[in-house]
């Protein structure tokens, strides 16, 4: 077996093991999301989901870190320099110990501060706001602490543990669900308390388990000058990229609050879960992919890596197309069926979002791990991280015109397509991807596949199945699927049509 066949046969059983976690993950997830909505109810779920991302308004600097973290040890993974791989884990574990420090002073000073000053909040309800915020902070520096061992999980490919500790996270998320039902008191503050007891459980088990079978994970005061210069000067450049995701994802978040009230986070912290359930699908096959985007480069194999990287977004694509399509057609069914309150705008907030991150994807997460992969993101992260930064105060503005609650994800949307124009610039600039093999295989193929499948789907919908139901449920969902696998065969994978072909007739001979 080659060493390419290998590592494909990696890349999927990795996959397969983190879509094994996915399902129960999903399962519990759309469950626990249905009982926590109906207990706390959709003015105190708002208020979670905003007082929440507070607190996430200063997960930039976490943001920044864990990607420089993940790079590093990746790259030297790669190249199997382990006491180099030794000294980037103890640099990066002190520097997350000081983060998580300084996310706890700035919280506590201007996070406080704003939560009880300009956030749209019922007097009543403000003691329990502060007590959330209190736990949530506590929540996000455990949080920070633990990146640097999932960074190793990741870098050393060893999905399987990593899923089977977040499907212990996710059952942890269903006997929470459960207790919240069971107690009387303040619900919403008990909810709090539960998740940071979970999330202090689950940091400890990442940790006894990296300490013994990885031989760097090991805390230790440690100073290299230069390491801690080369780290910080990556992760500073990815300041401006983590600032922008928490303005795409925050920001937002805190601008409808200002406009609409906590009711409105509700129907998006509703539309969250689904696109962030979904989107978890297509984050386990990037997880997967990306430690070998970066150990192709860090082996100077850039024909191979570029090749990944399109590969990579086409199946994300792909899949997402499926999962998303059928949503969007049922979603009045689903949250319905889903949901005893459904918080008003959740249907059309989750059919934009999807619709978002459809766009996302075509110039996504396998090339930005490139690009970081070439540790050279100065100028990349301040052209594409200023576009993003720029949905905040035009959402705020247009909204002062226009109190459409809708315009803000439209903005979004156009935004996460300028992005990845200009991300793809660099990618073409620094690494040298060709235009003509992105627009052959990915854009052509993408764009074929959705023109047909999307306007089928959305033909029968709107001409014989316009009333929710289950058995319009069932066959919408099951012409969409077919429509999209069968363009997806005859026009999207036809470079990789044969490969598969050879591949299942091969496992029948046995």
């Amino acid at each position: 077996m080659t060493e390419q066949q290998s590592n494909n046969k990696r890349i999927a059983k990795n996959t397969l093991f983190l879509y094994t976690r996915m399902i129960l993950i999903m399962l519990v997830t759309l469950y626990t999301s249905r009982v926590i909505l109906a207990e706390l109810g959709v003015e105190d779920y708002g208020i979670y989901n905003v007082v929440g991302g507070v607190v996430m308004m200063f997960s930039f600097l976490n943001a920044c870190m864990s990607s420089s973290t993940q790079r590093f040890l990746t790259f030297e993974l790669g190249k199997n320099n382990q006491s180099k791989v030794n000294a980037i884990f103890s640099a990066s574990l002190n520097i997350h110990i000081i983060i998580a420090l300084i996310v706890i002073i700035a919280a506590e000073s201007i996070g406080l501060y704003f939560l009880n000053t300009s956030l749209n909040i019922p007097n009543n309800r403000i003691f329990a706001a502060n007590i959330v915020f209190q736990f949530s902070i506590l929540t996000f520096c455990i949080n920070v602490i633990q990146v640097p061992y999932n960074a190793v999980l990741i870098a050393h490919e060893k999905m399987g543990i990593y899923a089977y500790i977040s499907i212990l996270e996710a059952l942890f998320k269903l006997a929470i669900a459960y207790s919240i039902s069971l107690v009387s008191n303040d619900k919403l503050i008990i909810y709090s308390i539960l998740i940071f007891i979970m999330q202090l459980i689950i940091r400890f088990i990442y940790q006894i388990y990296c300490r013994k079978h990885f031989e760097e994970c090991h805390f230790r005061l440690f100073y290299d000058k230069a390491l801690y210069k080369k780290l910080s000067g990556f992760a500073g450049w990815n300041l401006f990229g983590s600032i922008a995701w928490i303005i795409k994802d925050q920001g937002v978040n805190i601008v409808l609050n200002i406009f609409f009230g906590p009711s409105i986070n509700a129907a998006r912290g509703v539309a969250l879960q689904v696109s962030s359930t979904v989107m978890n699908f297509i984050s386990n096959f990037q997880i997967a992919l990306n430690p070998q985007i970066t150990k192709n480069y860090a082996n100077g194999e850039i024909v191979q890596m570029e090749k990944l990287v399109y590969t990579g977004i086409k199946f994300s694509y792909f899949l997402l197309l499926i999962i998303s399509l059928p949503i969007c057609l049922n979603i009045d069914y689903i949250l319905a069926l889903w949901l005893e309150e459904v918080p008003l705008h959740s249907n059309s907030f989750i059919c934009l979002i999807l619709i978002d991150a459809l766009m996302g994807i075509l110039f996504g997460v396998p090339m930005m791990t490139s690009l970081s992969a070439t540790g050279n993101i100065k100028q990349y992260q301040i052209v594409v991280s200023s576009i993003i930064i720029m949905i905040l105060p035009v959402s705020y503005i247009v909204l002062s015109i226009n109190d459409n609650v809708m315009l803000p994800f439209y903005i979004i949307i156009l935004f996460t397509i300028l992005s990845g124009i200009a991300r793809f610039y660099f990618c073409i600039k620094q690494i040298r991807f060709n235009l003509k093999k992105y627009i052959q295989l990915v854009l052509l193929p993408t764009f074929i596949v959705s023109l047909i499948s999307i306007p089928i789907s959305l033909s029968m919908k709107y001409t014989f199945y316009t009333i929710p139901s289950f058995s319009s449920f069932m066959i919408l969902t099951s012409i969409s699927c077919l429509t999209v696998i069968i363009t997806v065969w005859t026009f999207g994978i036809k470079n990789e049509k044969k490969m598969i072909i050879e591949y299942i007739k091969k496992k029948l001979k046995y």
